[in-house]
């Protein structure tokens, strides 16, 4: 006979003990005890969760904090989310701040806000409305960026690189003037094909390179075509 699972709600202040749930909802402030398992995870008030939560579907419009990992099918944050180990997603859609512990596997990323882990980022299309900093490996099959921050990253590998300024450039090349804001931070860059702006990177290696304004490079490898802007630093070298 099949398990009937039943639904938790918080709307004042309480605990939850960890187990089996159809559905989570939290509008209150509310301290989860142990691993959670169900089919949805919300909260728009508080939540704190010693252990790890596993779910279809994570909603989070307030503020969240796990000790342990997430596994969910979509994860949404409209507000605060902070993981100490590792996501594991399909989708995960960010319009608010999330901090990660450890490392993120996902085959789709959108944020418009700000991102943060100690790990490695893995996707298949990752992109960036905001700012992010990465401890470890970038590796995303498409790489869209738009900063609107400074963004960090220890090296970035994927198929398409784009790398430029946000929707509000010109603030943001006043910004970069007073405060480096709006740039990126990498050790290499590797792809097929690769536009950057506003980036410091000690190697880029691609098929086809192109350097727009404001790019700081060490050296640039590139197989096919190279075009760089005038305003940018870089040595060039062919490579077979």
């Amino acid at each position: 006979m099949e398990e009937k699972l039943v639904d938790m709600k918080i709307s004042g202040s309480g605990n939850i003990n960890g187990g089996r749930y159809n559905e989570v909802k939290i509008s209150g402030a509310a301290k989860v005890e142990g691993d959670i398992e169900c089919h949805s995870y919300k909260c728009s008030g508080s939540s704190f969760t010693n252990g790890s939560v596993k779910a279809h579907m994570v909603g989070i419009s307030g503020s969240t904090k796990l000790s342990g990992n997430i596994n969910a099918d979509e994860i949404t944050v409209s507000g605060s989310l902070h993981i100490l180990g590792d996501a594991d997603t399909k989708k995960m859609k960010i319009s608010g701040g999330s901090d990660i512990g450890g490392s993120l596997h996902a085959e789709e990323v959108q944020i418009s806000g700000t991102v943060f882990m100690n790990g490695d980022c893995e996707a298949e299309n990752f992109n960036v409305r905001g700012e992010f900093k990465i401890g470890g490996l970038l590796n995303a099959g498409n790489i869209d960026v738009e900063m609107c921050g400074s963004c960090r990253v220890k090296d970035i590998g994927g198929e398409n690189i784009k790398v430029k300024l946000g929707r509000r450039r010109l603030f943001t090349k006043m910004l970069n003037f007073f405060a480096n804001g709006g740039r990126l931070e990498a050790g290499t860059i590797e792809g097929d094909d690769i536009f950057l702006e506003n980036t410091t990177a000690k190697i880029v290696r691609g098929n086809n390179v192109v350097i727009g304004d404001n790019c700081d490079i060490e050296v640039i490898e590139y197989r096919n075509k190279v075009n760089i802007d005038s305003t940018s630093k870089t040595i060039c070298k062919k490579i077979d």
